[in-house]
C-alpha cells in the first residue's frame, strides 16, 4: 500500500512544481527554480520508489494521467485557460483508462487493489 501513497505523492509534487513554472512567468528566481527543480526531482524519487511494487506501465500512466488533469483543472481555475468539450472528452478518456490499468493490474497471480 505503502507504494501507492509513493505515487499519490509523486502527483503532489509534479503539480506542485508544474504550476511553480507558471507562477514564475518570466521570472529569474534562483530560488523560483531551485524549488521547481526540487519538486520535479522529488516527483522522480517517488516514483521510482513506487514501480518497485506497481508496475511500471500502471505507475507512469497514473503519474502522468492524473497530473494531467490536475494541471488542467489548475490552469482553468487559477490562470483562465480554456476547456472546451474535446479536452473535458479526452480527459474523461484517460480518467478511465487509469481506472482500467489500475483494477486490471496483476503481480503474483493477484490483483493489487
Amino acid at each position: 500500500m505503502m507504494q501507492w501513497y509513493a505515487l499519490l505523492f509523486a502527483v503532489i509534487a509534479e503539480i506542485i512544481g508544474t504550476t511553480t513554472m507558471k507562477f514564475l512567468g518570466h521570472s529569474e528566481s534562483t530560488a523560483g527554480y531551485c524549488f521547481i527543480f526540487t519538486m520535479i526531482g522529488l516527483a522522480y524519487f517517488l516514483l521510482s520508489k513506487a514501480i518497485r511494487k506497481i508496475p511500471m506501465s500502471t505507475a507512469y500512466a497514473v503519474w502522468e494521467g492524473l497530473g494531467l488533469i490536475a494541471i488542467t483543472a489548475i490552469g482553468c481555475l487559477l490562470f483562465g485557460e480554456k476547456l472546451p468539450p474535446a479536452k473535458i472528452l479526452g480527459f474523461t478518456a484517460i480518467l478511465c483508462g487509469i481506472i482500467l490499468l489500475k483494477l486490471g493490474t496483476v503481480t503474483g497471480g493477484e490483483r493489487h487493489d
